[in-house]
């Protein structure tokens, strides 16, 4: 097999002349092979692969059309971008060469300035497709390979379960473990809700090249949203990991992320972003209204769990049957307090729901996506490990307000 630095061309076609002339317009960027029959050409794929083929329509014996069907037959050139070049001008035969699985049509006699923009373009193009789908191979590697660690670090969980039972603590770890669970949750949809969608778009990218229909514009619109994607599907497995690591460390006392000074902002910012995509798929908005500034020395693990379970409540419960739910988290200090607050306009709840609200296992969804324990969880993270309570105040028809009131300094225990 011959080894080139430059991109290689295969030029087919049954005219000296013609060959001479694409030789001469490619030679200098490209490495360029010649085939003057289409069974010469298909012989030459057989031995190397080229990165393009600029391919005769009519020839005699075996025309463009049938070396295009069997190129794309064959699973080892079948993604070799080919454009037909032709001296016929008729719009049938241009989509018939399209619909065989050409990515282009060049009619003679030849503009140079055209036919190079147009294979430098779907050079390109090939080139980007090929590290996108490398991108997404890998991708899935290491999805799956962290979707393998969380599946044994579950096992551990549970193993643990029966061990805290018999402790003093049983209760706070039970709620513990579930409120882990429960959150990681989270990142794992997301993950997989990213890695779903980029396949989707890889596919689709790939049916618009060709059909030669894949613009620049759709490209760089492909590209900067499988940026986003890996680095918030990264993002989310890593917290994952992150949030197991940290609950090998509890004790019967002690919450599932170590203390440390934040920006409020900061840390309810990061939650929501990584929830954006799920939250993407139904019509709600979460509005966040913290202002920069409120610093706090307490854990910002359980704050965070206790924003999941608020948003998730919000809608699985307040949105329902609407499609213009609004979500507002805001924040303010009193005194020495902060408190953080999620005002929903949904259906509100009767008395007799808020007065069971933080009961666990107490849920209007049992069954339909309620598991009754997201709000015990957010109770008892706000009064026991944050050292502050919560309280709710909800109107039917009218919404729901939470306000988690959490002292700015976590006090020593």
């Amino acid at each position: 097999m011959i080894v080139t630095t430059k991109p290689s061309l295969l030029v087919v076609d049954d005219q000296a002349a013609n060959i001479q002339i694409l030789y001469q317009i490619f030679s200098e960027d490209y490495e360029v092979f010649m085939a003057t029959s289409g069974v010469q050409a298909l012989e030459f794929c057989a031995v190397q692969i080229p990165d393009l083929i600029l391919l005769d329509v009519i020839m005699p014996e075996m025309n463009g059309h049938a070396v295009c069907v069997s190129l794309k037959a064959d699973q080892r050139t079948q993604d070799i971008p080919i454009i037909f070049v032709t001296a016929q001008h008729d719009p049938s035969e241009e989509t018939k060469g399209l619909q065989l699985g050409a990515v282009d049509f060049i009619t003679k006699p030849i503009n140079a300035a055209v036919v190079r923009a147009r294979v430098r373009a779907h050079l390109m193009l090939s080139q980007s497709l090929r590290q996108v789908q490398d991108l997404n191979d890998h991708l899935e590697e290491r999805v799956a390979q962290r979707t393998l660690e969380l599946n044994q670090a579950l096992e551990h969980l549970s193993q643990s379960r029966d061990e805290l039972a018999q402790s003093e603590a049983k209760a706070t770890l039970s709620t513990l473990i579930a409120s882990v669970s429960h959150e990681l949750g989270t990142p794992i949809g997301n993950s997989r809700t990213v890695a779903s969608s980029l396949k989707d778009r890889v596919k689709t990218v790939n049916q618009l090249i060709q059909s030669g229909q894949l613009k620049r514009s759709n490209l760089e619109e492909f590209l900067h949203d499988l940026s986003d994607g890996t680095n918030l599907m990264l993002n989310n497995l890593e917290r994952a990991v992150t949030l197991l690591g940290n609950f090998r460390q509890v004790s019967a006392d002690q919450a599932s992320e170590q203390r440390r000074n934040f920006d409020l902002a900061d840390v309810v910012g990061e939650i929501i972003g990584t929830m954006r995509p799920l939250l993407k798929r139904h019509p709600h908005q979460v509005i966040v209204e913290i202002p920069a500034g409120i610093l706090m020395d307490s854990q910002p693990g359980p704050i965070g769990q206790i924003v999941i379970n608020l948003v998730n409540n919000a809608y699985l419960h307040a949105f329902e049957g609407r499609s213009d739910g609004v979500l507002t988290i805001r924040a303010r200090l009193d005194g020495d307090q902060v408190i953080l607050s999620f005002s929903d306009n949904g259906v509100g709840m009767t008395s007799e729901n808020v007065a069971r609200l933080f009961e666990p296992f107490f849920s209007t969804k049992i069954g339909k996506g309620g598991t009754g324990l997201g709000m015990a969880i957010v109770k008892n993270l706000a009064s026991k490990t944050l050292q502050g309570w919560i309280e709710v105040k909800s109107v039917l028809g009218q919404g729901t307000n939470f306000e988690v009131h959490l002292p700015r300094v976590l006090k020593s225990q």
